[in-house]
């Protein structure tokens, strides 16, 4: 019998089924939304019965939650790989950027957008957005002091609001291209990372304040 998912579970636990059917309910869940879609949808999408999709996933919560933990695992292993030796980070985060934001298609920005509406109500699906947000900021965070230690950045940038600030930018930039489907991606894009390197020269900390 395949493993059953149940809660949050290491990308490494799974199988190709698995994979197969987050896929599927990816594609479900962008149609039809979290509430409105059933797991007869997602097995349907999935080419499996009803019967033998309840043997890998036990709920569509836990197929959410599986989701979430990929997501999150793919992002950690993008984000842990930063690192100012490898070249400019700054074009080392318009790469990721670029990525996960722009090459992605536009289903991972509607779901995006349900599971953080859902998350208002679920402190589990929270929690689960908490992770995401605090492994890319744990990424940044190193990378952006090692940055700032050879000379890239401005020893005075102020790292908890451009972080915060390019965090926030990223966010809005997923909810207009779930909304808008003329949204002009290429130009959003441009207008971003032109921010991001702006605002990384420029939030910087009074000169008689130091980082923590």
């Amino acid at each position: 019998m395949p493993p059953l998912v149940s809660a949050s579970q290491p990308v490494a636990a799974l199988t190709e089924r698995h994979i197969r059917i987050l896929d599927a309910a990816e594609r479900v869940f962008a149609r039809a939304g979290f509430h409105a879609a059933t797991m007869q949808d997602v097995a349907a999408e999935a080419s499996m019965s009803p019967g033998n999709l309840y043997r890998y996933f036990s709920s569509k919560d836990a197929i959410i939650e599986g989701m979430t933990e990929r997501d999150r695992s793919l992002i950690a292993e993008d984000f842990g790989k930063l690192c100012p030796r490898n070249g400019s980070l700054l074009d080392q985060l318009e790469e990721l950027g670029r990525k996960h934001l722009v090459h992605q298609p536009r289903e991972k920005a509607v779901i995006a957008v349900q599971i953080w509406a859902e998350a208002a109500r679920n402190p589990g699906m929270a929690r689960m957005c908490a992770d995401i947000e605090g492994t890319v900021i744990e990424g940044l965070a190193a990378a952006i002091r090692e940055a700032k230690a050879n000379g890239e950045l401005p020893p005075r940038l102020d790292e908890g609001r451009f972080l915060m600030a390019i965090s926030m930018m990223a966010d809005g930039f997923f909810c207009r291209r779930a909304m808008d489907p003329d949204f002009d991606i290429a130009a959003a894009a441009d207008t971003l990372f032109t921010g991001m390197r702006q605002l990384s020269q420029t939030m910087l900390l009074p000169e008689t304040e130091t980082q923590p």
